[in-house]
């Protein structure tokens, strides 16, 4: 839950880029989620780089990077670490080896196709996406 929150986050600091620094307290309150809740996914996302904060009475946190630089994937891995990719099944029993290894290699696949979706989708895209549709009158 907390890759979407930080997703999310970001998204929002996206759309609000202009306005200067974002305090958490309206980032938590975007989000529906507590204070202290929303400062453990913006302190993670400010340790990987991605944004940055000041502190202060009028501190609060910007995007250390462009948005179109940002993706999902440096998004998930900031809060969850990097995709796991191996089976947790031992290869002991050597009549579930061949098994085993077959699971794998779908998880290697699986992990590559979420690798690859992700690190193609940045926050900015995300962001045009949850912008207003203008319609012409």
């Amino acid at each position: 839950m907390s890759s979407a929150q930080a997703a999310l986050a970001l998204v929002f600091l996206v759309e609000r880029y202009d306005d200067g620094l974002v305090q958490a307290r309206q980032i938590a309150e975007h989000l529906t989620v507590p204070t202290d809740s929303a400062l453990k996914i913006l302190q993670a996302l400010t340790r990987q780089g991605l944004i940055r904060s000041q502190l202060g009475r009028a501190g609060g946190y910007t995007l250390d990077r462009p948005p179109n630089e940002i993706t999902l994937l440096d998004v998930f891995e900031a809060i969850d670490g990097p995709i796991a990719t191996t089976v947790p099944v031992s290869e002991d029993d050597p009549t579930l080896a061949p098994v085993v290894q077959a699971l794998q290699r779908v998880v290697d696949r699986a992990v590559g196709h979420i690798r690859a979706e992700w690190a193609g989708t940045t926050i900015a895209s995300l962001a045009r996406q949850s912008a207003p549709a203008v319609t012409a009158t």
